[in-house]
């Protein structure tokens, strides 16, 4: 079971009728994973930023494409959500906890909020040099990239405290590694992998190391001896 699967097991949508937001859904991977379940919700809020997902979803009519800043209010009704799931946000909000706050304001009572975040640091590779990797790792966890305005390594081990300060019950707190042993384009461990390269863009000499480490990462694969692996933690918390 991977990610997605598990996330919306978590979610527990095996009910007629229920209203489902997923909370930065990027290309909508978790919300295709509860639409295939058995009991798929009636209607699925598919929320982020920027609307990325595929042609098939957007069309789907149980599908509600939404664009929304999740750092401001969110964009449901008191009271209108039976599910919240949300993958690797809280690193990007400016004030997790009131993320939280307004989850426990949109869901009904006894609606619940998945709320998941990988830890970047516990990122786990087979190479020829394990004290480099440890260095970029260190790094990736450090640097936050262009792209993003935010980000913590940490963040899917500080989930419990942020769940345990919040107004919501704290019903359990699971965490997995699936091991994969993939690294072409496009794979969990490729693209950790290029943030590691691109945090060490900025000194010259670990940029050289780091490039000479993902063409040796790239040959241990191509050999059948790579590994990587990478920590989730999932909190799963209910509105009294």
């Amino acid at each position: 079971m991977g990610r997605h699967e598990r996330l919306a097991d978590l979610a527990d949508v095996d009910a007629d009728g229920l209203v489902v937001a997923d909370l930065g859904c990027g290309t909508g991977r978790t919300v295709r994973t509860l639409l295939a379940g058995r009991h798929a919700p009636v209607t699925v809020h598919a929320v982020d930023q920027a609307v990325e997902l595929d042609d098939d979803l957007l069309a789907d009519q149980r599908v509600v494409s939404r664009v929304a800043d999740l750092d401001d209010p969110l964009p449901f009704a008191d009271a209108s959500l039976d599910r919240i799931v949300s993958m690797n946000v809280a690193e990007n909000l400016a004030d997790p906890a009131r993320f939280l706050r307004e989850c426990l304001r949109v869901l009904r009572p006894g609606g619940l909020a998945v709320i998941g975040h990988t830890d970047f640091d516990t990122a786990l590779f087979t190479s020829d040099d394990d004290e480099l990797t440890r260095v970029l790792v260190d790094r990736f966890v450090a640097v936050v990239p262009d792209w993003q305005l935010r980000a913590d390594g940490f963040m899917g081990r500080k989930l419990l405290w942020l769940a345990a300060d919040s107004p919501l019950e704290l019903v359990d707190v699971h965490a997995w590694a699936d091991a994969h042993q993939r690294f072409d384009e496009g794979s969990l461990a490729w693209k950790i992998a290029m943030g590691m390269v691109a945090s060490a863009a900025d000194d010259p000499v670990l940029s050289e190391l780091a490039t000479t480490w993902m063409a040796s990462v790239r040959r241990l694969a191509d050999e059948g001896r790579f590994l990587f692996a990478v920590t989730d933690v999932v909190v799963v918390l209910r509105r009294p």
